[in-house]
């Protein structure tokens, strides 16, 4: 920490960096929860005529309950052991450290915007 200190100048740089980082990585979750809440509304106010608050908390806690299911499962799918299994029974890639970290980092993504869809249906359900 105090490194990063040094080498930037800074603290208020070194914060506002972080900040710039965070911010970009949460930007695609976002988005993406937004236009699956959004669509899912549409979706429910064209095939029924009207918004029922109760069906779509429901439809957003199963999207985020998916959505959480499927990045642990994207996550845990480059790990060592699962990569060896998958070589040996799939004939896949052999496992790869640069492979797990990009599948922690997409798994990490599916994380976050599941949980922005629960926070959403949490949201709506108190409204």
């Amino acid at each position: 920490m105090t490194e990063d200190l040094k080498d930037s100048g800074s603290g208020v740089s070194v914060i506002w960096k972080r900040t710039q980082r965070l911010l970009e990585y949460l930007e695609r979750p976002v988005v993406a929860a937004s236009v699956l809440a959004l669509g899912d509304s549409l979706g429910l106010f064209v095939s029924l005529g009207s918004i029922p608050k109760p069906t779509l908390v429901l439809i957003l806690f199963l999207e985020g309950g998916i959505g959480l299911i499927l990045g642990v499962g994207i996550a845990l799918s480059a790990t060592p052991s699962a990569a060896k299994l998958g070589e040996m029974l799939l004939g896949s890639a052999p496992w790869s450290r640069g492979g797990e970290k990009h599948a922690e980092g997409v798994g990490w993504r599916w994380l976050v915007a599941s949980s922005l869809l629960i926070l959403i249906g949490f949201g709506i359900s108190l409204a």
